[in-house]
């Protein structure tokens, strides 16, 4: 882990959003030069792996005309916010005012596409694997051709009746709020008053509407942006991390072979 200031990672970031992405160079994506694959270093389900993801400067969101209102005043707020440009990253305890931590993030191959694909299918869908009939192949293309980045498909995932019938369909409204904030922000609920408010918004505006607000958030784009897979944050101690957060992160972790309908007692009947 390299330790630097504040200020010196301003000017890093700075530097790195004013040089070009490099160029795919494939014919196949959507004859587009501007996709670059990169690495990161956090794990989509577990710490300790390495995932990787793909990142398209030319995608853009798709208009929600669903919910309109709600939708872009979260699309609003989240571009302030990246106006701001405040630094972004995960904030530790030792000196916490001055230091962040830096990753260095390399361009990659089609075998990185494949294991973000891979790893948004283990951590949304909680290690439970569709057959190959239930993938959303249309979706998958797109992200292939570089037509959406890793956030819409993640977005797509947890709207998909395979997500649906697993884990709204089948759970009460309290487990599928516990569940999608696992699979879509990487941690449990922190209070009432979130678990309240979501089924409040799925009651007035739908099940879709609280996927948005969820794939729409700053918390969202703070930690995950439009390249990253979600992956589950709370095995270390980020500042005003409660111990509960660590240990419901746990309880549902029960190992790479099981998934979550199981550990959550749902039935396929």
């Amino acid at each position: 882990m390299v330790l630097i200031s504040k200020n010196e990672l301003e000017n890093i970031l700075s530097e790195i959003n004013n040089n070009k992405p490099v160029g795919y160079g494939k014919t196949r994506v959507s004859g587009s030069n501007q996709t670059t694959y990169f690495m990161h270093s956090k794990s989509a389900c577990m710490p300790g792996q390495q995932e990787k993801f793909t990142s398209n400067i030319n995608s853009k969101l798709e208009q929600d005309v669903k919910y309109p209102e709600n939708h872009f005043t979260r699309v609003f707020k989240r571009e302030k916010y990246l106006l701001q440009k405040k630094p972004i990253g995960k904030k530790y305890n030792h000196n916490y005012h001055q230091v962040f931590t830096f990753k260095e993030y390399l361009p990659y191959d089609d075998i990185s596409l494949e294991e973000a694909i891979q790893s948004s299918y283990r951590q949304v869908f909680g290690n439970l694997y569709p057959m190959e009939s239930q993938r959303p192949i249309d979706i998958e293309r797109r992200l292939r051709n570089g037509d959406i980045p890793i956030r819409e498909f993640i977005r797509s995932l947890a709207k998909s009746t395979f997500y649906r019938n697993n884990y709204f369909d089948r759970v009460s409204q309290k487990k599928c709020i516990q569940l999608s904030f696992k699979h879509l922000l990487g941690r449990p609920l922190f209070n009432s008053h979130e678990l309240i408010s979501n089924i409040e918004l799925i009651h007035s505006e739908g099940y879709e509407a609280h996927v948005d607000s969820l794939v729409d958030s700053l918390e969202y784009e703070e930690f995950f942006g439009e390249d990253l897979v979600p992956y589950q944050r709370f095995w270390d101690s980020p500042i005003g991390a409660q111990t509960s957060s660590f240990i419901n992160t746990a309880l549902y972790a029960k190992g790479f072979a099981r998934s979550d309908n199981v550990i959550y007692g749902i039935s396929n009947q």
